[in-house]
């Protein structure tokens, strides 16, 4: 039979799939999720038949699958947990061992032949051709292994494919990093809310509405997790341009990795920067704006190109920004405090559209003010729900959004700092039918006092 080689796709389509897999793994915080989209996701990467996850527990070093792909898990947990004597998952045992011990990626391109287990039966048998197995790792903490198989009928890796799942394993590493690090937050808030439910019941109301206080407060320090997400992506595409040693990636392909790496940057450095200014209203200090002559289209044009890289971003959005002729060049405000509101406006606008849809994003002038609309076709909200859209740690709670994470501050902090420019914010929406936000500002200075 005639040696075939597995099919990589083409370099534009590696780094592009490459960029769409960190964002659908990305796109999640559950721990099951993270590693079910990146089971599925690596079989059409690389163009395995088989495949499987293996994770390792830190402090105690014991191993077991959680994702696989045409191996069974009871197979597989047997053959792993030393109950079995034999390998009815039909895997390389040798392979995945030596992994986990050197840290080191191997790629086997005849398994019938190769010494390291040409001798295990379920090898021969079961025409074991090609195998490939990569280290997850994080900061040099192992967190598990990504294991491939061909067999004789499919084809042979390449070092290509091996170069294509190191990258990848880099991006699912973090992913899962990450998924661990919220489910510790995730039952630790729930900790405190449990111990908060029976402090109500044990004590007075007095007493009941300070610990709520106190719990609030520690809630800006739990929802800080949020702040991983963008770390994600950053580290996915350093350490991608860092892994081409053979200057694979064109220059175009590094430049949008660049501005894909600036886009997160900038949302990292908004999402702190809102911490920070709720934290001081929380604490009773006062906001004060920095007023100077900002040019409110560049603002806006900046922004619909960051969010395209946003991980709530799909093909099926489109960011549209329409400015009219008689909008001013600049208005007076401040040029950060405008970013944090329109930034706001717009990720929310895009977060809750799961179907996508038209974000459109309209500024015209009416007098001497300027009226800002974001506009989406997403979920849309009850009269009841947008009457309470203004308040700290409000969240809608509907079952289509459930699982979209956010802080309930964003348009809190909006309102504030719309409020501090003299201006005005309202939103106009209806269930399925989108949402519309206008933000009205004053064009002068005088009028911002």
């Amino acid at each position: 039979m005639a040696e075939t080689t597995a099919k990589s796709p083409s370099q534009e389509g590696y780094l592009e799939k490459l960029l769409e897999l960190g964002q659908l793994m990305n796109s999640t915080l559950e721990l099951k999720q993270v590693l079910d989209i990146a089971m599925e996701q690596v079989i059409k990467f690389v163009g395995a038949e088989r495949g499987f996850i293996l994770l390792v527990d830190v402090a105690t070093g014991k191993v077991w699958g959680e994702a696989m792909h045409q191996i069974d898990r009871s197979a597989l947990e047997a053959a792993f947990s030393g109950r079995e004597g034999g390998n009815q998952a039909e895997i390389s045992k040798t392979i995945v061992e030596s992994v986990l011990t050197t840290r080191q990626p191997v790629i086997s391109y005849n398994a019938m032949e190769d010494p390291r287990f040409a001798s295990r039966q379920s090898v021969q048998f079961h025409n074991l051709r090609s195998v490939l197995c990569v280290p997850l790792l994080v900061r040099d903490k192992l967190l598990g292994v990504i294991y491939l198989d061909n067999r004789l009928k499919t084809g042979v890796f390449s070092e290509e494919h091996l170069h294509m799942l190191q990258a990848f394993s880099n991006q699912a590493a973090t992913a899962l990093e990450n998924a661990r690090l919220y489910e510790n937050l995730r039952r630790s808030l729930e900790e405190r809310l449990r111990l908060q439910d029976e402090l109500h019941k044990q004590e007075t109301q007095r007493l009941a509405m300070e610990e709520a206080n106190r719990l609030k407060s520690d809630f800006i320090g739990f929802v800080a997790h949020e702040l991983r997400n963008p770390l994600t992506t950053i580290r996915g595409y350093i350490q991608t341009i860092l892994a081409d040693t053979d200057h694979s990636l064109d220059e175009e392909t590094k430049q949008e990795f660049y501005r894909a790496i600036e886009a997160d940057a900038d949302r990292l450095l908004d999402m702190i920067n809102e911490l920070l200014d709720v934290s001081r209203l929380e604490a009773g200090r006062p906001l004060t704006l920095a007023i100077r002559e900002v040019d409110i289209r560049a603002i806006l044009e900046r922004l619909v190109n960051r969010y395209r890289y946003y991980k709530f971003y799909t093909d099926r959005h489109q960011l549209v920004l329409d400015v009219a002729e008689d909008v001013p060049r600049t208005i007076e405000a401040d040029e950060d405090k405008l970013t944090m509101i329109f930034s706001n406006l717009i990720s929310n606008a895009l977060k809750y559209s799961p179907n996508g849809g038209e974000v459109r994003i309209s500024v015209r002038r009416e007098g001497d003010a300027l009226l800002v609309r974001v506009s989406d076709q997403g979920v849309g909200m009850t009269q009841e729900e947008c009457a309470r859209l203004f308040r700290p740690y409000e969240r809608l709670e509907r079952e289509e959004i459930r699982n979209i994470q956010g802080t309930g501050l964003g348009l809190y902090l909006v309102k504030h700092l719309v409020d501090l420019h003299k201006g005005t914010i309202s939103v106009e929406s209806a269930p399925g039918r989108g949402s519309t936000f206008t933000v009205c500002l004053p064009i002068q200075a005088q009028q911002v006092s």
